[in-house]
């Protein structure tokens, strides 16, 4: 997998990395190759990997599988916002 870097322009490769933080939260990023830019793809608490497992356990078509991906959109958007932002996802 391949990405263009927003700060060098240099296309480099993605290779996903995973740090832990405190309250259990899980961090998944990439470097970029050239200039070292850290990208934040996700991060995960237990709350929001439960929700992911119900997720997969639907299978098919469910009625709250759509309101179910926005919850954990939501809650994924909030702990990225929180640690680019103060420093702490668990807040």
């Amino acid at each position: 997998m391949m990405a263009k870097c927003d700060n060098c322009s240099q296309v480099t490769k993605i290779k996903f990395k995973e740090v832990r933080h405190q309250q259990g939260i899980k961090e998944t990023y990439f470097n970029c190759e050239h200039c070292k830019t850290r990208y934040i793809c996700f991060l995960t608490d237990e709350r929001v990997r439960e929700m992911q497992q119900k997720l997969r356990s639907f299978g098919g078509r469910h009625n709250g599988r759509m309101k179910l991906q926005q919850e954990i959109n939501e809650r994924m958007n909030l702990l990225k916002y929180n640690l680019i932002n103060f420093g702490r996802a668990d807040l």
